[in-house]
């Protein structure tokens, strides 16, 4: 009795196992590129991966498609979504792709971003969790730096500081920058910075010109002047701050000075009586040899002021009037007055005093 029991269990098992192994399948599963064989139980590719715990969504490749039916020797395919985001010149969208690299995964959107800076490299690979990608693209950028002429550039950048970063231009802390340097730049964009640089100077021994003192004097006509106290330049240790701005100076300020020579003005008297008022053209004229040559000096005006230190008929001068005994200036007084001064100088001095018109005239 017991031995007929055991015979029917073991057949049982036996049938059991039969069974199982008609139902199993032997099936090649690549995930994302990972291959492996595996024995599962199941009609169609969905069941398949159920056995094999693999849960798919609308966002996974699926080859053959899940309702297909398997034999021993299907290969089923799985290449899972994952999240691409991109940040692309601080502009960011997000992108499922089923790529496992960068690479492949730009191609796989169509956005190769040829030329461009990437946050990691395009052979990195993306897990199944997604990758964060920052892309910087090349843009052309008009930068006048300085001094130096305007001129363009091909960068890869994002900001004001990664251009100016990538010209190897250090800025200082006086420049100015335009547009500031946090700015986001695109493509044709204007970069401008304007150098300033500032400088002290220091000079020990600087001249201070004399100062000018005028002073009014009511024995003196109106427009003389006379020095009456010559002055002396004076000497100080002096510093100055400077204020370039592209290589040109703009501004000096003086910030400390110090008077080592202390300077001594000059003082000049400056008259303040007015001219007494001249006479109308006096052309009274006679047949004498002096008003021949008052004709030849002034055109015969006894009363003429030229303006050019010269007065009446004979041009005499101030000090030459004023030697001969004369008062005031010559085309203040009559042309008898001024024959008789005239006659005092030719007898002291001869014709040349009056040397063009003396030759002109034939007098010796």
């Amino acid at each position: 009795m017991l031995a007929t029991l055991v015979a029917v269990v073991v057949a049982a098992v036996a049938g059991t196992t039969v069974g199982y192994a008609a139902l199993s399948k032997d099936v090649t599963l690549t995930l994302d590129g990972e291959t492996r064989q595996v024995s599962a139980i199941g009609d169609t590719v969905a069941d398949v991966l159920a056995a094999e715990g693999i849960e798919v969504t609308d966002k996974d490749l699926v080859a053959p498609a899940a309702d297909e039916s398997v034999s021993d020797g299907t290969a089923i395919a799985v290449q899972f979504g994952r999240p691409l985001e991109l940040a692309v010149d601080g502009e960011t969208s997000t992108y499922w792709v089923n790529s496992t690299d960068v690479a492949s995964a730009l191609g796989e959107i169509g956005r190769r971003f040829d030329g461009a800076d990437l946050s990691a490299s395009r052979s990195s690979s993306i897990g199944r969790g997604g990758l964060t990608l920052e892309v910087v693209t090349p843009k052309v950028v008009h930068l006048k730096l300085g001094a130096k002429d305007l001129r363009k550039r091909t960068v890869t950048a994002l900001t004001v500081a990664d251009v100016l970063e990538s010209m190897d231009f250090e800025v200082d802390k006086h420049d100015k920058v335009t547009p500031p340097l946090r700015t986001e730049i695109s493509d044709g964009d204007k970069v401008v910075v304007t150098d300033i640089r500032i400088a002290t100077r220091k000079v020990q021994r600087e001249v201070v010109d004399a100062p000018v003192v005028e002073r009014e004097d009511a024995s003196m006509l109106e427009g003389e002047e006379e020095v009456v106290q010559a002055g002396r330049d004076g000497v100080r240790a002096v510093t100055y701050r400077l204020r370039y701005v592209d290589g040109e100076l703009v501004a000096r300020k003086v910030v400390r000075a110090s008077v080592r020579v202390k300077p001594v003005p000059t003082i000049v008297a400056v008259g303040t009586k007015e001219e007494p008022e001249e006479p109308g053209a006096n052309f009274a004229g006679g047949s004498t040899v002096w008003d021949a040559l008052a004709r030849c000096e002034s055109g015969g005006n006894w009363a003429i002021n030229t303006g050019n230190g010269y007065y009446g008929g004979l041009q005499f001068s101030a000090a030459t009037w004023r030697s001969v005994g004369g008062s005031g200036l010559p085309h203040q007084h009559s042309r008898e007055e001024q024959i008789k001064r005239g006659q005092i100088l030719q007898a002291r001095a001869g014709w040349g005093q009056w040397p063009s018109c003396s030759a002109k005239l034939g007098l010796r």
